[in-house]
């Protein structure tokens, strides 16, 4: 038993460090992280109502900043500063990642449910998808390929489930008569927001950070640190708004719930897990994840808030799942496409023989000169 606790930690260790951890373990972490992220809404509905969200997302950043630095002291054993140049990819990995992001979520969780905003989350693949042709993160698909087609229907697929959701969403009206249905229809405007900011963060943290094969791109922890740092300052410079209302910046003995979970898992864990996740795969899979969270979000909601959907919502919600899916198979198609263009690839074929390649039943009759891995080839599609 001893043995079996000395050896975990160590390869844990041992697959933080490793340059190409098991896809398994990615994929593991990738998990951890969306039931982290689902849980998280069910504790601010429940113990959170009273607090001032701006306040609340303001301690939540400053407290995992000194969680961070002690995590990156541990793992990667130094405190590497940023140059002054890189200072303002930092900030806005910050302001993008952390402010923005967190600060939208938790303003809709209060709106809408934790519920309906753990569904929203499974936009962010689709923004993710649009961002990486964007940002030249990915190549351009091409227009008379499956894949391409495929994708755009996921988009559109998810943007109707999107818009099916809120116009067939509950009547919003508090008690007090000082909200109504524009009450909730910013909380769903607060959470297209919400992550479009999450996708755009992981695709630029990808680009300029992983992909560049920076010095940074080994120091997953030092990224998220010093993106947290700058994600606190702009929540303390935008609670300078309350500074005449000190009675704002008391947080309510119940708030002390969210308020812990949000430091350790929602932020430090969370995010550390996800930027380890985007050094090691493509950030489309990553925000692929993002769905994870709905069953985590629905089951704890149901347990300790007890909310529930509209029979109607399940249809939008249906919808945002059939373009999930539709993208993320785009994705491994359009990667298994792109390999083949590799000219290193053991796969790689001529441009000739590229245009005889059917990407919906496998390998039509080709003409142009293959390789010496044309059977390979031929192999590899048939089994798709």
């Amino acid at each position: 038993m001893s043995t079996l606790r000395c050896s975990c930690p160590k390869r844990v260790r041992d697959c933080w460090n490793n340059p190409s951890p098991p896809r398994y373990a990615v994929f593991l972490s990738l998990l951890v992280v969306q039931a982290g992220f689902g849980f998280y809404p069910v504790l601010v509905k429940k113990f959170n109502a009273s607090a001032n969200p701006l306040i609340f997302s303001l301690y939540r950043d400053t407290l995992a900043v000194p969680v961070l630095l002690l995590c990156a002291l541990v793992a990667e054993k130094q405190l590497k500063v940023p140059k002054l140049k890189e200072l303002p990819l930092f900030a806005l990995l910050g302001v993008l990642g952390m402010f923005s992001s967190q600060l939208l979520y938790i303003l809709a969780v209060y709106r809408v449910g934790p519920n309906i905003s753990s569904v929203f989350q499974q936009l962010t693949p689709i923004w993710g998808s649009i961002l990486a042709v964007l940002t030249c993160t990915e190549k351009i698909p091409p227009p008379n390929k499956a894949f391409t087609w495929s994708k755009l229907a996921g988009i559109l697929s998810a943007a109707g489930g999107a818009a099916e959701m809120i116009l067939t969403g509950p009547s919003f009206a508090h008690s007090d008569g000082h909200y109504s249905d524009w009450y909730m229809l910013s909380g769903f405007l607060f959470l297209l927001c919400n992550t479009f900011s999450t996708a755009l963060y992981i695709m630029l943290q990808k680009k300029y950070i992983f992909m560049k094969n920076s010095a940074w791109a080994t120091l997953p922890v030092s990224v998220t640190l010093w993106s947290y740092l700058f994600g606190a300052i702009s929540m303390g410079l935008a609670s300078i708004y309350y500074c005449n209302q000190l009675e704002v910046f008391a947080i309510p003995v119940q708030a002390a719930y969210p308020l812990v979970y949000a430091v350790i898992v929602a932020s430090s864990l969370c995010y550390l897990l996800t930027t380890w996740a985007n050094h090691h795969l493509r950030s489309t899979v990553v925000t692929a994840f993002w769905p994870c969270q709905v069953p985590v979000a629905v089951v704890g909601s149901y347990f300790v808030t007890g909310d529930e959907l509209k029979p109607l919502q399940y249809i939008g919600a249906v919808l945002i799942v059939l373009g999930l899916c539709l993208v993320v198979c785009s994705n491994f198609k359009e990667e298994k496409y792109y390999k083949l263009l590799e000219p290193n690839s053991q796969y790689s074929v001529n441009s000739e023989t590229l245009e005889h390649f059917d990407d919906g039943n496998g390998v039509k009759e080709t003409t142009g000169l293959l390789n010496s891995h044309s059977h390979v080839i031929q192999d590899d599609f048939a089994n798709q």
